[in-house]
């Protein structure tokens, strides 16, 4: 049973890596672009890690969603344009500030709590 969590934890692991690499190329090799702000949700600053909010933009006429970091609530609400990141195929958006601390620590904690399950002997509960 802990083979099975801890493959499944590294892959979940793989899949989260193989998104944040792709934020993290268009953090370091993005090009800055200017969006048009289509619609910021009335509850944005009650934004938190259980209740996402996500607003909507357009680029290239074509509309995608974002999730509201904290200190751009504000900023969202009264702009109409603002300033984001992307990479070569417009697939991924992220504030020219942004970090990826948070995922890199989810990322190789899961990967080191999978790896462990792999390899832990499974104990036979003897009564």
């Amino acid at each position: 049973m802990y083979k099975i969590g801890g493959a499944l934890l590294i892959l979940i692991s793989l899949a989260i890596c193989i998104n944040s690499y792709k934020k993290f190329d268009a953090i370091q090799n993005g090009k800055e672009v200017e969006v048009r702000v289509i619609d910021v949700p009335v509850s944005c600053e009650v934004s938190n890690r259980t209740l996402k909010s996500y607003f909507r933009f357009e680029y290239n006429d074509k509309e995608y969603t974002k999730n509201i970091k904290g200190e751009y609530c504000d900023i969202l609400k009264r702009a109409k344009t603002i300033n984001l990141k992307t990479n070569t195929d417009n697939s991924v958006f992220v504030y020219p500030n942004e970090k990826l601390t948070m995922q890199y620590i989810t990322v190789f904690s899961l990967l080191i709590i999978g790896i462990v399950f792999l390899f832990k002997k499974s104990k036979k509960w003897r009564i």
